[in-house]
């Protein structure tokens, strides 16, 4: 009874592989070349993730319910670090502004800075996590975001600062690919994960709600200072909850295949990336505060080098290092190229016009103070939470393709808002609603390219998926900064100046051709999002149902001939003989 047991958990176990993912997907050889990236690194599974024969159930790895929603709640504060770091450094905008005397485009490096380490970092971070173990980079990262933003509370220097701040967001990239990786390798394909991951995915609205009003009463109760101070505070207490809660998965840390690892990592890769898109963002938001602005010759020579080192790191990852840090045989898959594609300009328009813009709109243009700003910015978040509970509750039902396609719509019309309301709009009448369509896009999209992402890499490389992803996204939002900046301050000669706020309407005028470029962008995703094959995610086809019931046949005839050896060789001839679970393509 207890081999039938073990040969009904088994053949579950193998036969519950990454379900429909789009109508169209992976070949085998494609799934093959993506599971072959790290094969030199393996990793075997434990007795638990083996026994675990209903997906809707909770994973074994988890002792107690409580556990596995204080795990998931935790790992959820990885993605909101750099979100909550975000909006808290954006509504204290004003009081930055005031106290270094820094405007427009120098002034975008105080948030810039936090998003673009973090992206420039989350794919070697992917590799540092696989290392380390995931519970350990997620101890290491959040404590190592709470020293960094200690010691930024105590500088005088704006440079200093935002070098900080930088170290906070690489500090958080170790965190966030091991997040991502937990929670897809423990989970199986079911309900039950895409509410884990829908709840994941709140960290972006949550962290970003948490930020505004984290800075707002901080400012307001005492000074910009005091924002750094709060959140060394929640995140050493997130580490520490990390040690207390967070089980060891099959990555804890095993000092010889660390070692291997760390022998592997592509430094160069990580480095190539970095640089060009620093060199991009630095020559885009310093175009003001040059003295004859695009004439001025380091500004183009900066430009140029960083354009030119995008494709030299595409290069460099398909045929330098063994094992690069962008898996690039996920790039053969159309849905997850046209879903990147999608989700980059999506955030370029997300972080880079409608956030950033909506809080010089409310700070500088209307003059409103910290706490009435975020109070204002509100809706965003609640909205998110809805939206993403929704999300979880029929990501099975409803095809991905149509989530994305929501998504692009909802960023159209927040861009429309933003870009059509004159300068005194009742907030009601115009972000209010901004506000609630604008996080349709972010949270729909996020989900589904996520679980795209995930879905079409082995376990043991997830964390390396989720980094690419993440990447994409971050970086992007640096882009857009710096894209935005450009264009407003092409439109008004007196952004980046101290004269800055002191032509209003001016102002706001140029601020809405940042608004502009996003119609365009938003516009362009959704025509994209036409295109897409995203089939629903979480739902077993009767196809798959048929194929689960032909090999739990051909596992039984298997366990016969074993019926005679003791239970644990028997449980390793099942294991042995198991279905090749690396073929992620749908019938």
């Amino acid at each position: 009874m207890a081999l039938e047991q073990r040969e009904q958990a088994s053949s579950e176990e193998y036969t519950s592989s990454e379900t429909v993912l789009g109508e169209r997907d992976l070949s085998p050889t494609v799934a093959g070349s993506i599971a072959s990236v790290e094969s030199d690194i393996g990793r075997v599974p434990t007795n638990k993730s083996i026994l675990y024969p209903d997906p809707e159930q909770r994973p074994p790895i988890f002792k107690s319910t409580f556990q596995e929603f204080m795990c998931v709640a935790l790992v959820t504060f990885a993605p909101a670090a750099a979100s909550m770091g975000s909006s808290a450094f954006q509504t204290a905008l004003s009081a930055t502004s005031l106290y270094f005397n820094v405007d427009g485009g120098v002034l975008t490096w105080c948030v810039n800075s936090i998003t673009l380490a973090n992206g420039g970092c989350l794919l070697l971070m992917g590799g540092v996590a696989d290392a380390l173990g995931r519970r350990n980079s997620l101890i290491i990262g959040f404590f190592s975001y709470a020293l960094f933003s200690l010691i930024a509370g105590f500088m005088k220097n704006f440079a200093v600062l935002c070098i900080l701040r930088a170290l906070m967001g690489a500090a958080v990239a170790c965190a966030t690919p091991a997040a991502a990786g937990f929670l897809g390798s423990t989970y199986k394909d079911s309900k039950r994960k895409n509410m884990a991951m829908s709840i994941f995915a709140l960290g972006a609205p949550v962290g970003g709600a948490s930020g505004f009003f984290i800075a707002g009463v901080c400012i307001a109760a005492f000074n910009w200072r005091a924002v750094h101070y709060f959140l060394a505070i929640i995140f050493c207490l997130f580490s520490v909850g990390v040690v207390f809660f967070m089980p060891d998965d099959e990555t804890r840390m095993q000092w010889g295949r660390a070692g291997q690892i760390f022998r592997h990592l592509d430094y160069g890769g990580s480095f190539i990336s970095l640089t060009a898109f620093t060199l991009i963002c630095f020559s885009l938001t310093q175009v003001d505060a040059a003295t004859d602005g695009w004439g001025t010759p380091y500004i183009i020579a900066l430009l140029v080098v960083g354009i030119a080192l995008i494709p030299v790191f595409v290069l460099y990852e398909m045929h330098i290092p063994s094992q690069p840090i962008m898996p690039m045989a996920l790039f053969k898959s159309w849905n997850f190229d046209l879903c990147m594609i999608i989700s980059a300009f999506c955030w370029i328009n997300f972080q880079g016009v409608l956030n950033y813009y909506s809080i010089v709109y409310f700070e500088m243009i209307r003059g409103y103070s910290a706490i009435i700003t975020a109070c204002c910015v509100l809706p965003q978040p609640i909205a998110g939470v809805c939206v993403n509970i929704f999300a979880g509750l029929t990501m099975h039902k409803i095809p991905g393709r149509i989530l994305v396609f929501v998504g692009c719509l909802g960023f159209l019309t927040a861009s429309i808002i933003w870009a059509t309301f004159p300068i005194d709009r009742n907030y009601f009448l115009g972000p209010f609603w901004a506000f609630i369509v604008c996080v349709l896009g972010a949270d729909f999209i996020y989900n589904v390219a996520n679980r795209c992402s995930l879905g079409l890499v082995e376990k043991e490389v997830q964390s390396r998926a989720a980094g690419t992803f993440n990447t994409i996204i971050q970086l992007a939002s640096s882009v857009g900064l710096g894209l935005s900046s450009t264009i407003v301050s092409s439109k008004y000669s007196l952004y980046g100046t101290s004269e800055q706020n002191d032509h209003k309407q001016e102002f706001w005028h140029a601020i809405r051709y940042a608004f502009y470029f996003g119609i365009a962008l938003s516009g362009i995703s959704l025509i994209l999002s036409l295109f897409l094959q995203i089939g629903v995610v979480g739902a077993i086809t009767g196809s798959d149902k048929d194929d689960d019931e032909k090999r739990k046949e051909q596992q039984h005839k298997q366990v016969e001939v074993t019926d005679s050896v003791p239970a644990l060789y028997a449980e390793n001839a099942i294991i042995e003989n198991a279905p090749n679970h690396n073929d992620l393509s749908v019938p």
